[in-house]
């Protein structure tokens, strides 16, 4: 059985995934990246999996577990709910049906998105940390100020502390309150909420007359929760935003063309009902996959011991592998920013920022921006390096010491935007032909459907169905045999264990670190796993030697020994699936998000205080994990970014266009 070899330390900048052709189960070994894994896996425990059975039947009477520490009923019994509807919930818990789902859509918004999550700005106290306060007041920006005392962006401010946790309870038991409510409205009338089958793929809401009395009854609900919450807001644009979303929803104006409240309803539907179904199909796919696991070693232990004792140290060396995709990520100005010598890319980039109104179209009627870009340490650094290890230490190490693992040059063959880039990394799928994403570029017009996407706002939930409508396998549906994680990443319905990409990007950009921290804390958990499930191993390795050097003219001795490993086999089985996973994907988007409000090379995204700044500290964090579980060795880095970041002309640009990417 051949190995897979890792180079310590090293993560290829590479775009491999990117150009990938499309591929199927019958050679998923020739993908990048993931081929590696699966092929080790394949070929040391190909059958481990075949008996593995997946139904919405299944463990249907493991309806008691807790949420947020509390058994389901009485967390729904401290929950602001309407006195019917908290009724209407504990009468219907007795169903497991009912319970099981809900419980695991609390389960991954409450358990998840809660808890040990700090609500502030790790970075920031990272930065106080690192840095004076007189070289961090040289690096203010939109994005990063001193104003606050130093002193209460750390955790040493308990009353500080206390009253974000008091505040992030609140918003949190009020948002846990309206999965409730919408998820009891769903139940019953929604086929897909009512547990028999689970689908393939997630189907999406129609135009069907089903599908509109669903849409019909759930807005008046949302209509008034929105109602009762303005009423708590003060004057302002969140306020006026939502009266007008309620004014929308008034009888008199339900049949207007882009009716707001329509738009809200229909996509907090699909949100309840993806989630509902993607947290139960976890929650089963989890234990098959631990019931297969459990059911194949004591078989195996029985029949051939050796085999058991292969796969259990096969597990303490199987490669893992990372695999990071960053919006806007530019390997030029990287490689620039960590320089000893002044770079020409960072010059030239200097030269055209000094120059951008002479990019102005001279044939178009231009119109001058409000913002205009920060770019002083880019001016800085273009002609005197800032070679500190404190800046982009990650990558530093990375340019420093396995330069051979970044591809000099991208591939991309057209002009492209994220929303059609991105689902290539991530997925390693073509644009076009069989198995390929189906999403072209920017705006386009799908006349056998007779629809217009625009890709913002409810039409973010339509890309999924555009990928897998059109064939396109993500690496998760690839790996299902697999213990796999998705942090934050669109296209994770196979995923066995997900954070949510919208949340992330609806709530990252205020509540920094959101979805890092999420990410981190489960890596951190499974960590901490994978050191006591490795210990367990060798135990049990221990123990099946021992086994398998009792006399076989001592059947009693051997049997019931045998009998005592299986129990100690069944008990690993049932963790088996807690440890560090074979595969994540963990996707970052805000050094492009914010690009575009500062242009790709202010002071918000280059400076020591800016956005790749944050992205080197949270790959550092994910790094040490590995390094503390005693796997890094094993671990296959690959990163990429879906296209790099140009020139904003910000001063001048043409009305009606965007100005970058």
């Amino acid at each position: 059985m051949t190995r897979l070899s890792v180079k310590q330390g090293a993560l290829a900048l590479s775009v491999a995934l990117a150009v990938a052709p499309a591929v199927y189960a019958q050679d998923i070994g020739s993908t990048p990246l993931i081929g590696a894994v699966y092929n080790t896996s394949q070929l040391a425990f190909s059958n481990l999996f075949q008996t593995m059975e997946f139904s919405a039947v299944t463990a249907r009477d493991a309806a008691l577990f807790t949420v947020g520490g509390v058994t389901l009923d009485a967390l729904v019994l401290t929950l602001p709910l309407e006195a019917d509807v908290k009724a209407r919930v504990i009468a219907q818990l007795s169903n497991p049906v009912y319970s099981i789902q809900l419980g695991h859509l609390l389960y991954s918004f409450y358990d998840k998105y809660t808890g040990e999550i700090v609500n502030e700005d790790i970075f920031k106290g990272y930065l106080l940390d690192t840095f004076s306060e007189s070289e961090l007041k040289n690096w203010q920006h939109t994005l990063f100020s001193l104003e606050q005392n130093s002193d209460s962006l750390k955790k040493n401010s308990e009353t500080a502390s206390e009253d974000a946790d008091t505040e992030a309870a609140i918003i949190n038991r009020q948002f846990i309150a309206m999965l409730v409510t919408l998820y009891d409205a769903l139940f019953g009338k929604d086929k897909l909420l009512y547990g028999n089958e689970l689908p393939d793929q997630y189907q999406y809401l129609t135009d069907s007359p089903a599908d509109k009395e669903t849409v019909a009854t759930v807005q008046n609900i949302l209509i008034q929760l929105l109602t009762q919450y303005s009423d708590s807001l003060e004057e302002g644009d969140i306020k006026y935003a939502i009266l007008r979303v309620i004014d929308d929803g008034k009888p008199e104006n339900q049949d207007k063309e882009n009716n707001q409240a329509q738009a809200i309803t229909i996509s907090l539907i699909d949100f309840v009902r993806l989630n509902v179904l993607k947290g139960y199909r976890q929650f089963l796919l989890d234990k098959a996959k631990s019931e297969a696991v459990g059911s194949w070693l004591t078989k195996t232990l029985k029949d051939d011991p050796s085999q058991v004792l292969e796969y259990l140290r096969y597990q303490d060396t199987r490669p893992l592998a990372v695999q990071v995709v960053v919006d806007g990520l530019q390997q030029g100005l990287m490689q620039g920013l960590v320089s000893k010598k002044p770079s020409p890319f960072l010059q030239q980039v200097k030269i055209d920022e000094l120059s951008a109104e002479s990019f102005a179209p001279s044939i178009n009627e231009t119109t001058t921006t409000n913002v205009m870009p920060d770019n002083r340490f880019l001016y800085q650094v273009a002609e005197t390096p800032f070679d500190d290890p404190r800046y982009l230490p990650f990558f530093r190490k990375l340019y420093d010491t396995d330069r051979n693992g970044v591809v000099e040059y991208g591939v991309s063959t057209t002009p492209t935007i994220s929303v059609r880039n991105l689902p290539i990394v991530k997925t390693g799928a073509n644009v076009a032909g069989e198995g390929g994403t189906g999403i072209p570029n920017f705006h386009f017009v799908d006349r056998k459907q007779d629809r217009a996407y625009y890709f913002f706002g409810n039409d973010a939930l339509q890309l999924d169905p555009l990928f897998d409508g059109n064939g396109a396998k993500s690496q998760f549906e690839r790996l299902v045999p697999m213990v796999t994680l998705n942090c934050n990443a669109q296209y994770d319905w196979y995923a066995q264990s997900s954070y949510d990409p919208l949340l992330n990007l609806g709530l990252g950009e205020a509540i920094r670190d959101f979805g890092e921290q999420r990410c981190l804390n489960d890596l951190d958990r499974r960590g901490k796993e994978e050191a006591a499930l490795r210990k367990q191993r060798e135990q049990l390795v221990q123990e099946i030697q021992n086994y398998q050097d009792i006399s076989v003219w001592s059947p009693v001795t051997r049997y019931t020994k045998r009998l005592a490993i299986e129990d100690q086999l069944k008990g690993y089985a049932e963790k088996s699936q807690k440890g560090l996973p074979d595969y994540v994907l963990a996707y970052n988007p805000w050094a492009d998000h914010f690009a575009h409000f500062t242009g790709p090379f202010a002071d918000e995204i280059l400076a020591p205080t800016g956005e790749l700044n944050r992205l080197d500290y949270w790959l550092g964090r994910m790094e040490s994990v590995y390094q503390d579980a005693g796997v890094y060795d094993q671990v296959l880095w690959g990163m990429a970014g879906d296209h790099g970041l140009t020139l904003s002309t910000t001063s001048s640009v043409p009305k009606k266009r965007c100005s970058l990417d």
